[in-house]
């Protein structure tokens, strides 16, 4: 019975020590892991729409009161001299097959302005991301969305069910943003 004792009481003080090493680790690494997401997603922005400037003091990030659980986050973009370009949406859904995230682009006029993956989590992955870079165009409206093919993914299960995810995660965003057009001067 001692030796069972001694035994449980050694692996319970190793793994003690790793859990504390672990959160020793997360908590050196998470601010940077944080400034690198928030650089990535910079990036991102500018290449949706070339003129967008976060600095620009109209710049607004709303989080919360959304028509859709998918989106996450809705950017305001204006270009360095005020002009309202469009709306910039992190959304996120999952299924079966993974997880994507997507920050997307919709202009002033209620067109695509683009669409990137911040993480593509599906087990089909290259599918996922062929069907995003091949389907999404820019200057695409809700109708075309509506229209795409979704059959033409060379693996019909996870790639096609991917494909549904990304083409719901996008028209959530134009869904939501025809009730905010209203509201921009």
């Amino acid at each position: 019975m001692k030796k069972y004792t001694l035994t449980a009481l050694v692996l319970t003080l190793i793994a003690g020590i790793c859990a504390a090493l672990i959160a020793c680790i997360n908590l050196v690494t998470a601010p940077i892991i944080s400034k690198n997401n928030e650089t990535k997603k910079a990036k991102l922005c500018q290449e949706i729409f070339e003129t967008y400037s976060s600095e620009y003091e109209k710049t607004e990030t709303i989080t919360e009161g959304f028509s859709s659980g998918s989106i996450q986050e809705l950017i305001m973009a204006y270009d360095s001299k005020g002009n309202f370009l469009g709306y910039i949406y992190t959304v996120d859904g999952s299924n079966a097959y993974g997880e994507i995230e997507l920050l997307l682009g919709i202009t002033a006029e209620f067109k695509l302005a683009g669409v990137r993956f911040i993480t593509n989590g599906q087990s089909f992955s290259s599918e996922a991301d062929t069907h995003l870079n091949t389907q999404y165009k820019e200057n695409m409206t809700e109708s075309d969305v509506d229209d795409l093919d979704l059959t033409k993914s060379d693996v019909t299960a996870g790639a096609t069910y991917a494909s549904k995810l990304i083409r719901s995660l996008v028209k959530s965003a134009f869904e939501d943003a025809k009730t905010r057009q209203g509201g921009v001067n």
